[in-house]
């Protein structure tokens, strides 16, 4: 990972974004790094239980796709600067979460974004 610690990639994540939605939840990561692809979302574990990502969805401005639609082949570009929301369906329990959300960045491979964050 060119030298990036959890550290590192723990400040992408955008302190105080993790909020249930309707029917789910969603945090945001912020790319601090630089403009570029990403390629998938493999996987998402909460409190250490990987979570279905069958409808889950990424906006980055004013695009939204599915989760399962962004691949090595359809890969959705991140400006620098701007955010992933990431919408999960299933809404979490109040109090604090750890999640882990794993990430395909051609330019690194796949790296995991560790959160650690409370819903009211």
């Amino acid at each position: 990972m060119y030298g990036m610690t959890p550290d590192m990639l723990g400040k992408a994540y955008v302190t105080g974004s993790l909020q249930n939605t309707d029917d789910g939840f969603s945090f945001e990561i912020k790319n601090r790094l630089e403009s570029g692809s990403m390629s998938g979302v493999p996987k998402i574990a909460v409190d250490g239980e990987e979570v279905s990502l069958e409808g889950a969805t990424i906006t980055v401005g004013e695009k939204t796709r599915p989760v399962a639609e962004v691949s090595w082949s359809a890969s959705l570009y991140v400006p620098y600067g701007s955010s992933l929301k990431i919408y999960v369906p299933g809404a979490l329990k109040a109090g604090e979460h750890t999640i882990n959300v794993q990430l395909n960045i051609p330019e690194l491979g796949r790296i995991s974004i560790p959160i650690t964050d409370t819903i009211g």
